[in-house]
């Protein structure tokens, strides 16, 4: 029985040191899943920071997509505008040009008449020169006739008073046309 009891007291000395390891065992693998665990609520922390960042990133990329979509309606708005605009300038060109070419068309007419009349005043320019000169022939011409009728009536003065009746009516018949005579001359010297 004592061998019994030594036996026994082994088995369980031996048992008490497997306790002990298993214990031992226990207490390093507790404390190992305490690293683990920690190591992985560090992982876990981080790929919720990672997360939480690329949820940031997504919604900045979200925002600046947005935007760029408001920025590209804002552009196609203002091209829209712009072309609008271009069109309009384009039209008001257009009508700009006509104007243009009929104001050359009109320039054009006026100087061809400016030249019309350019030779159409030499040619009245001449004629008025040739009709000066007429009216200087006729003036000589009338002022030689009544120096010659008024030698006449001197003459006939001359003859006697009763040729005097003859004399004034060659001398009214001779008036007239002296008296015409001197109006030209006048209106001429005026």
């Amino acid at each position: 029985m004592l061998e019994q009891l030594q036996h026994l007291r082994q088995q369980v000395q031996s048992l008490v040191r497997h306790a002990q390891s298993l214990q031992q065992k226990l207490s390093n693998q507790q404390h190992e899943h305490a690293q683990t665990a920690q190591t992985l609520q560090r992982q876990l922390d981080d790929a919720r920071a990672q997360l939480k960042q690329a949820e940031q990133q997504q919604q900045a990329h979200v925002d600046e997509l947005r935007q760029g979509k408001d920025r590209h309606q804002q552009l196609q708005q203002e091209h829209q505008t712009l072309s609008d605009k271009y069109q309009r300038l384009e039209s008001s060109c257009n009508e700009l040009r006509k104007r243009f070419e009929a104001l050359i068309t009109q320039k054009n007419q006026l100087k061809s008449d400016y030249d019309n009349l350019g030779v159409q005043n030499d040619s009245l320019q001449l004629q008025l020169k040739e009709l000066g000169q007429m009216r200087d022939q006729l003036h000589k011409k009338n002022e030689q006739a009544r120096q010659k009728v008024e030698a006449i009536i001197q003459r006939l003065a001359i003859l006697g008073t009763a040729q005097d009746s003859h004399s004034q009516e060659i001398q009214q018949l001779a008036h007239p046309h002296a008296e015409q005579l001197d109006l030209e001359d006048s209106t001429s010297n005026e």
